[in-house]
C-alpha cells in the first residue's frame, strides 16, 4: 500500500466535513427546473439553493464570496494579476428511473457513495473546495489569486460561465482546471453541436411521441400514444420483449412505453435509446417515408446516417445521440447531440446536416468548441506530474474524450479528474457513485495541484 503523502496527511482532518457537506449538497435537487425559472432564479429554485449552499459554506470558512445573479458563485483568496481558476458545477442531470435508493439522498454501501451528483460534479467540487480550504488554513496559499467558480448551468449549455466571462467581462484564467471528468487529465475534447430538427408529420393513428429529458443523455424512456390498432399491438408484441416495450390500453388509445438504458450522450453506445426504438417500430410498421428517413439518419451512433462520420488518431470517432423526441398535433421535433473530432470542419458538417434532413428544418441550439492542448504544454505537464506524484500511477496517459467539460468555457483550463482509472461512476445514469477513498485521494491530488500550479504562477519566468 502506498505510503501516505504530505497532502494525504494535510487533508485528512477534512474528510468528515467533506462527507457531511456532500450528503447535504446531494440532498438539494439541483436539476434545472423550468417551472421555477425567474429573474432571481435563472436556472430554477433548486439550482439557486445549491449555489447558495456553496456560497454560505465558503463565506463561513472565511473566503471572499460573491453570488452573481444565482448563476455563478465566485470564491476568492489572495490577490495578484495572475490567477489560478478552478471551475466546477452545482447543477445535475435529471435523476431518471432505476435507482435502488432515493437519488437525492446520499447512501453509503461498502465504502461506495451513491446519489445524483456524487461524481458529477458535487463530489469533485467539494473535494477541490476542501483541498483549497486545507491549504488556506495551513498558510500555503499566496502570491497569486485563487478563484473557485461554481456554476449552475453546466448540464444545459454553461450559460453560467457565459454570464461570468462574457456579460460580466471577468478576467480569463491564467492557469486553471475543472474537476469534471477523469484522471489523470483531459488534453482534448471533441467539438459539440446540438441541433434540433422540426417538421410536419401525418401518420394515421399516431397521437403523440414523448421521450428524453436532456439532449446529452441517451433516452431511457419513450412514450408513444396510438389509436387502438390490433395490428400495431401485435407487431409490438411480436418484435419487442416485455422488458423493451410495455402496452397499456384505455378508451381506445394504446400507450406503448419503450424502455431503454440511459447513458451519457458522449458515449451513446453504452446505452439503449428508447426514443429510437420507438421511431424504428413506428417506421417499420407504418412505412411512413419521413419516419423511415429519421430512422435511417439517426440510428447509426457515429453520425454516418446523416453523412457526418469522422475519425481521428487522438480523438477516436464522431458520435451522435438523440436525446429528445416529441410529436404532437402533427408537429415533430428531435434534438441530437453530435460530437466531432479534430479532423472535421464544423461548417461543412452543419451544411451536410441541413441538407440531408430536408424537408425537416435544422436549428443549432447549442455549441461547444473543440479543445486541444499539446501534452508538453505547461498546464498539461504540471497537472500530470501532480497526479503522478500523488498516486504513483505512471502508466495511465492523458485522455481525449467526447464529453464536453467546463474547460471549454474559459482559456487555459483543462478537465482534471475526478473519476479514477478503472472506476465507472455511472454519471448521468441511475446508481451514480464514487468511492469514498477516491474522494479523499482526490482532495490530496487537488491540494498538490493547486500548490504546483501556484508555484508556476509565482515564477516570473514560467508564465
Amino acid at each position: 500500500m502506498k505510503k501516505k503523502t504530505y497532502y494525504d496527511k494535510l487533508t485528512q482532518k477534512y474528510q468528515k466535513d467533506l462527507i457531511k457537506s456532500l450528503s447535504e449538497f446531494v440532498a438539494i435537487d439541483s436539476v434545472h427546473d423550468e417551472t421555477t425559472v425567474s429573474k432571481d432564479n435563472p436556472f430554477g429554485v433548486g439550482v439557486s439553493n445549491a449555489l447558495k449552499y456553496i456560497e454560505n459554506l465558503a463565506r463561513n470558512d472565511g473566503f471572499e464570496v460573491t453570488n452573481y445573479d444565482n448563476m455563478v458563485v465566485e470564491i476568492l483568496f489572495g490577490e495578484g494579476k495572475k490567477n489560478l481558476t478552478i471551475m466546477a458545477h452545482a447543477d445535475v442531470v435529471p435523476a431518471g428511473t432505476g435507482w435502488q435508493d432515493s437519488p437525492f439522498k446520499m447512501v453509503e454501501k461498502k465504502g461506495i457513495l451513491y446519489g445524483r451528483g456524487v461524481a458529477d460534479d458535487k463530489g469533485p467540487l467539494l473535494a477541490t473546495y476542501y483541498a483549497m480550504k486545507a491549504l488556506k488554513e495551513a498558510g500555503q496559499l499566496g502570491g497569486y489569486q485563487i478563484r473557485f467558480l461554481v456554476g449552475g448551468n453546466e448540464e444545459r449549455g454553461s450559460l453560467c460561465m457565459e454570464h461570468y466571462f462574457t456579460t460580466l467581462k471577468k478576467p480569463q484564467p491564467t492557469l486553471g482546471f475543472s474537476p469534471d471528468s477523469d484522471f489523470p487529465l483531459i488534453y482534448a475534447e471533441k467539438g459539440i453541436c446540438t441541433f434540433n430538427i422540426h417538421g410536419k408529420l401525418n401518420v394515421p393513428g399516431l397521437i403523440s411521441i414523448e421521450g428524453g429529458t436532456a439532449s446529452n443523455a441517451v433516452i431511457e424512456r419513450c412514450e408513444v400514444k396510438f389509436e387502438l390498432n390490433t395490428d400495431f399491438l401485435n407487431y409490438i408484441l411480436n418484435n419487442y420483449k416485455r422488458s423493451e416495450a410495455e402496452i397499456h390500453t384505455v378508451d381506445d388509445v394504446s400507450t406503448i412505453i419503450f424502455k431503454g438504458v440511459s447513458a451519457h450522450g458522449a458515449l451513446p453506445e453504452l446505452g439503449v435509446n428508447a426514443g429510437m426504438m420507438a421511431i424504428s417500430a413506428l417506421a417499420d410498421f407504418t412505412k411512413d417515408p419521413k419516419l423511415m428517413q429519421i430512422k435511417k439518419l439517426y440510428t447509426p451512433l457515429d453520425g454516418s446516417g446523416y453523412k457526418c462520420a469522422g475519425t481521428s488518431k487522438d480523438m477516436g470517432h464522431n458520435s451522435s445521440n438523440v436525446g429528445l423526441i416529441s410529436y404532437k398535433g402533427g408537429e415533430f421535433s428531435l434534438t441530437c447531440n453530435f460530437r466531432y473530432v479534430d479532423t472535421c470542419n464544423k461548417e461543412e458538417l452543419l451544411s451536410t446536416i441541413k441538407e440531408v434532413n430536408k424537408p425537416f428544418s435544422v436549428k443549432v441550439v447549442g455549441e461547444s468548441p473543440l479543445l486541444f492542448y499539446a501534452k508538453d504544454t505547461l498546464l498539461i505537464s504540471t497537472l500530470l506530474k501532480s497526479y503522478r506524484d500523488e498516486t504513483d500511477d505512471l502508466e495511465t496517459e492523458p485522455l481525449a474524450i467526447g464529453g464536453g467539460t467546463y474547460a471549454k468555457e474559459a482559456d487555459n483550463v483543462v478537465a482534471f479528474g475526478m473519476q479514477f482509472p478503472g472506476w465507472e461512476s455511472n454519471m448521468h445514469s441511475p446508481g451514480e457513485s464514487t468511492k469514498k477513498e477516491d474522494l479523499f485521494k482526490g482532495m490530496s491530488i487537488y491540494a498538490r495541484a493547486i500548490v504546483d500550479l501556484g508555484n508556476k504562477l509565482k515564477d516570473e519566468n514560467q508564465i
